[in-house]
């Protein structure tokens, strides 16, 4: 029997292409569904606002059970924890080469300088 993979759905804390160096200050969240070790682009989760609540609320809402970001605030990464989100913070690079390091066990190769992941 062919083991597949459940599929995760992951969220990068988005500037533009690249993710945000504080993830408070992202313009954007971008969503992957991950499956059988491979990615697909799954839309684009709009910000309500600039409050770091009201951000985990609607991270909450969509059902991401992985979130990947530059410096976040311990609020916020225990928000995300406590309700059962893995947050794998101190990340940099484009969303190409994160979503690539998330695939290939790689992530470490992307911790920001002096942070280790």
């Amino acid at each position: 029997m062919m083991q597949v993979d459940s599929a995760k759905l992951i969220c990068l804390a988005c500037y533009q292409d690249r993710l945000a160096s504080v993830c408070e200050n992202a313009d954007g969240y971008k969503l992957f569904e991950i499956r059988d070790h491979k990615s697909y682009p799954a839309g684009l989760l709009s910000l309500p606002s600039k409050d770091p609540m009201d951000r985990t609320s609607a991270i909450l809402a969509c059902g991401v059970t992985i979130f990947l970001c530059g410096a976040i605030r311990n609020r916020t990464r225990e928000a995300l924890e406590e309700a059962g989100i893995q947050v794998i913070p101190w990340l940099t690079g484009s969303l190409g080469q994160v979503v690539d390091g998330y695939l290939h066990g790689s992530l470490a190769e992307l911790a920001m300088p002096g942070a280790s992941v």
